[in-house]
This record gives C-alpha cells, structure tokens and sequence, in this order.
C-alpha cells in the first residue's frame, strides 16, 4: 500500500504499526508509478476527492471532504483501517484472521469454482442449502459482498488451509447467526472447533450481538456435538421452515481470556 498525503494532512495524521509510528513521505498523484489499486489518498478537500476519483484511487477524509470512508478525525486513522479501505474499494477481499491451521477470509469472485468444487464433495449439502447456478450465484456474490461485506464487514467467510492454501471450508456470521462447513476429508480432526471458536472470538470483540445463535438439524449428530462443546444449549425453540432447532450462547459475559 502507498500513501498520498499531503503536508496538512499529514500534520493531523497519527499512525502506528506493531506499536510504533509509522512514518510517512508526501506523495503527489503525479509521482505515482504503479497501478491505482496500490494506492490509497487521505484528502484534505473535495478537489482532491475528485482528483482521486478520476484516478480511481481510493480515498479516506473528514467528513466534508466527502468520501465514501470518512473518520471524524484523521487522528482516528491506523495502518489497518487505510488498508481495509484500500481493499474494499478495489474489490479485494479482507482477510479476517487466521488460527493454528486456517486463513479466514472474505469470499471474491474469483474463489466460485472452488466453492463449487467444495460444495459437490459428497456430504456437503445434506443439511445446508446448495448453491444457485452458476449465473445466479455469480450475481448473488457480487450484491453479497457489496451490502453484506460492506456494509456490516462480516458475513460468510471462507476457510483456507495454512499448509495447501486450499479451500477448505466456509464458515463466519449472517448477522448473529454463526454458520460452517468443513471439508468431508477433514471431518472429526477438529477443524471445526477450530474456526469457530476464532469466529466467537471474533464476533465478542468486533460486534456488539449479546448472543449468537446456530440452527442445527438433529439429524446432524457431528454438529450437535459441535454446538454442545462450543457452549451453545438447545434453546427449546424450532426454526419449522427447515426442521432445525435453535441453539443458543451468551457471548458478552465470558472474559476475552477464556480458556478453550
């Protein structure tokens, strides 16, 4: 990622990587020498708004620079943030974080035929929805990521493997509904228990959701098990549409430092 800033901006503009400053050089959109994606400008005006526009680049300010990302202070800024944006505005997915064994990270485009590949394994769809054709699903991805990701910055995510770098699984938040799936090949070695537990985690320090919640046929034996260790109890209650019990877990009343 490079930075535009100029020198008022810059005056304002407080960042701090692994607990230092990190220190910025001025940068004029003529002095650029690769690809706009790379870039991200912090304005300090509508003109260089605009400028940034017609260069697609992705732009953060105050709010009467009027930029899609605006912080009340520029002060307020950090590394990660500009990256963010920087991504989200040039359509890369984030990456939400990683445990012992799996990258997390948003769903593009890009990853559908590996989706596909996952979802035809035998086993995978016997107790979640399949997946639309592959028009259909492209078009739904495309407004998923726009207003699920965008807007709320969770959603259904998809699971790596750290080792292959494969596509492994799906899991993540539709709002406080956690959801997951794990490739057959590694059912019963705790991959699961794994990535939900980061995604617990996650949703107890980035969300303000008191509880979630998980729909469970009981025919599905491995994933009652799974709720159960997690801390979810049945709570008493039927989702009729899909024959699926509510399983619930108070998540703003255990310390971050919960051991697992």
């Amino acid at each position: 990622m490079i930075i535009i800033i100029d020198e008022a901006s810059a005056k304002l503009a407080s960042f701090y990587y692994h607990g230092e400053i990190f220190k910025l050089q001025w940068k004029r959109a003529a002095d650029m020498t690769s690809a706009p994606a790379n870039y991200i400008w912090i304005v300090s005006n509508r003109q260089q708004k605009q400028i940034a526009d017609s260069l697609g680049i992705a732009s953060v300010g105050e709010p009467q620079c009027g930029t899609r990302y605006a912080v009340e202070s520029l002060a307020e800024l950090d590394v990660e943030y500009l990256e963010r944006v920087r991504r989200r505005y040039n359509h890369i997915p984030w990456d939400i974080g990683e445990t012992d064994r799996c990258l997390i990270r948003e769903l593009s485009l890009s990853d559908l035929p590996a989706l596909y590949e996952l979802y035809d394994k035998p086993g995978m769809t016997d107790f979640v929805e399949p997946l639309y054709d592959y028009e259909t699903e492209l078009e739904y991805q495309k407004a998923y990521i726009e207003n699920m990701y965008g807007f709320y910055e969770y959603g259904m995510w998809l699971v790596f493997s750290r080792e292959t770098g494969k596509l492994i699984g799906r899991a993540g938040l539709e709002h406080d509904e956690l959801g997951y799936m794990i490739a057959p090949e590694l059912w019963n070695q705790g991959y699961a228990t794994e990535v939900c537990r980061f995604i617990i985690d996650y949703a107890r320090e980035n969300t303000d959701f008191e509880e979630l919640y998980c729909r469970i046929d009981e025919r599905n034996e491995a994933s009652v098990r799974l709720a159960k260790k997690l801390g979810f109890t049945n709570s008493g209650h039927m989702d009729d549409n899909i024959n699926a019990s509510i399983y619930r877990k108070n998540i703003k009343n255990i310390k971050n430092n919960e051991k697992h």
